[in-house]
């Protein structure tokens, strides 16, 4: 006993479950109003709307519950369905007052809104409200459709699946939803034949397949010497790639009806698949035998032919093909392919005109030449866009023209191309991109070959490969400044210096090599002009600093030397203008300050010497001991004894040579010393 129970429960469970139908909620609903129970009313009336939303007799029904609950009274519940229509008018015209957007766009909305909020039923009837429109035709009925399913209405979830496919029929996972739907409720055909559609219009989708094949094997339970049931059952396991297995059933659906095509087909077919060819032709010819105009037959055979080499033995049975079938462009196109493995470019080009139809020809040379581009094989891909380069109508063939013209070498040609497909397609923005794209590369190309020939120092072939560079960049301005500073062409060297600053006026390293090699020249005037602008660019610029640190030195002792040139050559004024200039700028310089205190003495002017004089002396400059005797002598002119003997001692007893001068400051020390005192 427990175990027929147990078997009895399984078998309750494996069931799909039983739903009450429209007419028994609505009856139950009837009966429940009649006898005064508005609650039971409400409840299978609605029930009665889950089935069937749009029917107004369990609206009304419905209305009439909710009515009852408030009017008790018997013969108010009678007159209560008299009260629709002004209630329904009045409704109306509260929705008009609410200004309540009836557009379908907006019942569409709100269907979802519904929908969304788990109120199914008024979802359902909202969405049929938006049937209006037909851009949401197709969707509501879907969403419908959904709707029904989730109540358990499943028949009238098909009904509404099958409404939305005819108004989108190549709406994919819509017909997959359908054919699920039709093999859950038993409609194996139909759902056989959506599951079909679904094939021809996807790659081997696993859900449809898996479908299938349960679907077969549950027919060929039922009719295990099927033929054509267990070839099909075969065909949908090939598809999954289960070849063994499929074989199996192509081989038993052949014993069970020897005569049949389709079998032989899909088993040469399978092998076909394995890459298995020399028997696929097997099979294929065992057709061709009975039925020589076949043309799936020939055309599989064809394939194995050019699988195998055999182009020549290919061709003949792709033309039986198209004898049989001329618009079969897989036939069409497929000898095309054959073709031109034996042929060059030139006669396969000649080959297609004599052959194609003229609406084809540009796309099949096109699609070959693309083939031929990624295989690398520039100067043929190049040769067929060439071909049908006058039939470019977006410039696409222009841009790959001149891709495979740029990979081949080519650039100045790609580019040229590029620049005539600007002329036709100036709103092209792949032609734009490619053409930017291509001159970048051939700049960093350039680049990369300039840096080879510099690295290697190889200076004459940098400076060439920089000038291809067009417009001139810094970067490409500075190589060939560089190439030339390296070349020792100071002079050019600056010029390139000076054009790349140009196209990057803010770049204080440039204008320190500027300043350097102004500085090298011995031009120190531009060297601190340059120097002073790198370090206005960047203050931090140290090696611009250190240089021009140096460079004023060198400036200072230059116009020093040209000073005391002019001193001796008795130029005091000249001499005197410099060494001023000198001291401006070091108000220590104790040669310049000595020099000047000359000056003042070859004038007369021996206190403006002494100044200067004394200056100079508090330097401690070792070479300078004579300023003593010059102070001495000064003092002694302006009769300052005193200060004059001071001066004389102090050269007297210094590490001078023993000279005239000498002697001199000792003597007139000796004279003196009476007003040290």
């Amino acid at each position: 006993m427990k175990k027929s129970v147990i078997t009895l429960v399984c078998a309750i469970t494996l069931t799909s479950p039983a739903f009450a139908d429209f007419k028994e909620h609505f009856d139950l609903g009837q009966q429940y109003l009649s006898n005064y129970q508005y609650s039971g009313a409400v409840t299978e009336f609605k029930n009665a709307l889950r089935i069937n939303y749009l029917d107004n007799s369990a609206r009304i029904g419905l209305i009439n519950s909710y009515l009852a609950q408030y009017y008790p009274n018997e013969n108010q519940v009678k007159n209560s369905a008299q009260g629709i229509t002004p209630v329904t008018n009045n409704l109306n015209k509260c929705l008009s007052v609410l200004k309540f957007d009836l557009s379908p766009e907006s019942r569409y909305e709100k269907a979802r809104q519904l929908r969304a909020e788990g109120n199914f039923a008024a979802a359902a009837y909202e969405f049929n409200q938006s049937l209006g429109s037909k851009e949401l035709i197709k969707e509501s009925y879907k969403q419908t459709g959904d709707i029904m399913k989730l109540l358990g209405n499943e028949p009238k979830a098909a009904e509404y699946y099958r409404k939305a496919i005819s108004v989108s029929p190549s709406d994919i996972p819509l017909r997959l939803s359908y054919a699920k739907l039709l093999d859950k409720l038993g409609s194996e055909e139909a759902a056989v034949e959506e599951f079909n559609y679904i094939l021809t219009k996807s790659t081997d989708n696993k859900e449809v397949l898996f479908a299938l094949e349960r679907i077969y094997k549950k027919k060929l339970e039922e009719t295990p010497s099927d033929a054509d049931i267990t070839s099909n059952l075969g065909a949908i396991l090939q598809k999954q790639g289960k070849l063994e297995e499929a074989l199996a059933y192509y081989k038993k659906a052949e014993q069970l009806n020897p005569s049949n095509v389709n079998t032989r087909i899909n088993t040469g077919t399978l092998y076909q698949q394995k890459g298995d060819y020399k028997t696929a032709l097997i099979a294929y010819d065992s057709v061709l035998i009975l039925y020589p105009d076949n043309v799936s037959a020939n055309l599989y055979k064809a394939q194995c032919l050019a699988a195998l080499g055999d182009n020549k033995a290919a061709q003949a049975a792709y033309k039986k093909v198209l004898s049989l079938d001329p618009a079969n462009e897989t036939a069409q196109n497929e000898m095309f392919a054959s073709a031109r493995n034996d042929m060059t470019i030139p006669q396969f080009i000649d080959y297609l005109k004599k052959n194609a139809k003229d609406t084809n020809i540009t796309s099949m040379l096109y699609t070959y030449a693309l083939d031929l581009h990624k295989q690398k094989k520039y100067d043929d891909a190049i040769t067929l866009y060439k071909e049908v380069l006058p039939k470019d109508t977006t410039g696409e063939i222009y841009t790959n023209l001149a891709i495979a013209l740029n990979e081949a070498g080519q650039s100045e040609a790609a580019l040229n191309t590029l620049s005539i497909a600007r002329t036709k397609f100036p709103d092209s923005n792949q032609v734009y991109t490619t053409l930017n794209s291509i001159k970048e590369q051939n700049i960093n190309s350039t680049f990369t070959q300039a840096a080879e020939y510099y690295n290697a120092k190889d200076y004459e072939n940098a400076i060439a490969e920089y000038s291809k560079i067009n417009p001139p960049t810094y970067d490409s301005m500075i190589g060939i400044a560089s190439s030339y500073q390296n070349m020792n062409d100071i002079n050019a060297a600056i010029t390139y210096y000076k054009k790349a600053f140009e196209l990057k006026p803010t770049d204080s390293d440039t204008a320190f090599y500027i300043g350097a090699l102004y500085a090298d020249s011995e031009d120190y005037t531009q060297a601190e002009a340059y120097l002073n602008k790198a370090l206005t660019l960047n203050r931090n610029n140290q090696q611009a600093s250190d240089l021009l640190a140096q460079i004023k030195e060198q400036n200072k002792a230059n116009t020093l030397n040209e000073a005391i040139s002019l001193y001796e050559n008795e130029k005091y004024d000249e001499s005197l203008a410099l060494l001023n200039k000198v001291i401006a700028a070091d108000d220590k310089n104790a040669y310049a300050l000595y020099y000047r205190g000359m000056i003042y003495d070859s004038k007369k002017q021996p206190a403006e010497a002494i100044k200067d004089f004394e200056k100079a002396l508090a330097q401690n400059n070792p070479d300078l001991v004579i300023i003593n005797y010059m102070l001495a002598a000064d003092y002694d002119t302006l009769e300052k004894y005193k200060e004059a003997y001071n001066y004389y001692m102090a050269y007297a007893n210094s590490t001078a040579p023993d000279d005239e001068y000498k002697q001199y400051a000792k003597t007139r020390a000796e004279e003196l010393k009476d007003y040290a005192k």
